[in-house]
């Protein structure tokens, strides 16, 4: 495989680090900026959401860019955003950074996953596009719990400073080692949205969106749960690195068992299991406090990562297999489905935490969970009804 996919890995490594690791930097950034932990959990609903509306539009806009080029400036934005982190000393100036971050992010991702297709031949393309996606999935094992330990090492401002400093190296790399890379074809916002319009597709979408918001609930307050059952800040870096271990797994198994069993089996499954760890998370907060309850505790918080990261690649098997030809669009929405669902979750997790408490954040996030597979099981029905005609009109001889 080419060698310069790595610097788009690396890219989307940084993106991941950037969007995940304020779940482990939550209580320290909240006391620095004076803050509640609820507010500075809408950090994550600021990058999230800005990400979810701004990389479609931005993809557009951009669509007859030179990729080389696109890719170089967008790393060169995720780049100051964390600078403007790290030198924050308010909580205006921080969001302020994690917007340019954003705008950054939802502009090379896309981008990076058409340049890595272009970089290979049609049959390495498909590892190709993996490896650059792992990036992300890879900052969750070492990224955010390094940036964790980071700040509680030195100091949160240095875990922001070292993100940006990868993604200016991922920058120059690709500006110095890449050739230029012609844009692809242009895909209109209007164009875009009318897949909205097929039932069976929004209701696999809303699917991911559930998900999302159950998932992103928890993550972004992960740190203050796993204090409530006595876990301390070197602690909770290794139950992170744990997560993301499981979460890796989770997406290969998830990869595995679309493939065995097929996605419309895999994704009852993954939720299943996802629904039941999340609401033992909340389930064991009452027995707080009692020997070996925080090995427990962490065990169920593995078999969240695990279950959770299962459901994405079937659903996104499924996904292709519902839109064919038309596969590079929908999963764009799904993208942006992902991170509306991430800007939804940390808002509805700050909203427990002002009138309820961290220990009922599982109850929040299985609920979202429970849901995704209600919203599922409507998928596939519509998905069932239309195809149900066609074979139909097939066996009775209309059609050839």
């Amino acid at each position: 495989m080419n060698k310069r996919i790595f610097w788009l890995a690396l890219g989307s490594f940084a993106i991941g680090t950037e969007g995940y690791m304020i779940g482990g930097l939550l209580p320290t950034l909240a006391a620095s900026l004076h803050v509640s932990t609820a507010l500075a959990g809408q950090l994550v609903t600021v990058f999230s959401l800005v990400y979810a509306v701004s990389s479609p539009l931005l993809t557009t806009l951009t669509g007859r860019m030179e990729r080389r080029q696109l890719l170089f400036g967008s790393l060169l934005l995720l780049a100051i955003g964390n600078v403007v982190c790290g030198f924050a000393s308010t909580y205006g100036w921080m969001v302020t950074g994690r917007v340019v971050a954003a705008l950054g992010a939802g502009l090379f991702s896309p981008g990076a996953v058409a340049a890595a297709s272009s970089l290979v031949t049609p049959a390495k393309r498909g590892r190709a596009v993996s490896f650059v996606i792992a990036g992300q999935t890879v900052s969750l094992i070492l990224g955010v719990p390094f940036g964790t330990w980071v700040a509680l090492t030195f100091d949160w401002r240095m875990t922001f400073w070292i993100v940006g400093g990868v993604a200016l190296l991922a920058a120059l790399a690709i500006r110095l080692l890449f050739p230029r890379v012609a844009p692809g074809a242009t895909v209109g916002i209007r164009e875009r949205l009318s897949y909205l319009m097929r039932p069976e597709l929004l209701s696999a979408l809303l699917t991911t969106l559930a998900w999302a918001t159950g998932i992103f609930s928890l993550y972004t307050y992960i740190s203050e749960l796993m204090n409530g059952y006595g876990a301390g800040g070197r602690t909770i870096s290794a139950i992170l690195s744990l997560c993301g271990i499981a979460s890796f797994i989770g997406v290969r198994t998830g990869g595995l068992a679309a493939d065995r069993i097929g996605p419309n089996r895999a994704i009852p499954l993954a939720l299943t299991l996802l629904t039941a760890a999340l609401c033992l998370l909340s389930a064991l907060n009452g027995f707080a406090g009692r020997p070996g309850i925080l090995g427990v505790a962490i065990g169920a918080d593995a078999l969240y990562g695990f279950s959770g990261y299962m459901f994405n690649p079937a659903q996104q098997h499924r996904l292709i297999g519902l839109s064919g030809p038309s596969s590079g669009i929908v999963l764009s929405l799904q993208a942006s489905f992902v991170y509306v669902g991430g800007a939804l979750g940390a808002s509805a997790g700050g909203a427990v935490l002002r009138i309820a408490s961290v220990g009922q954040m599982g109850y929040l996030a299985g609920a979202m969970s429970a849901l995704a597979l209600v919203l599922f099981a409507v998928s596939l029905r519509l998905e069932r009804r239309l195809r149900r005609p066609a074979k139909t009109e097939d066996k009775s001889g209309v059609t050839g």
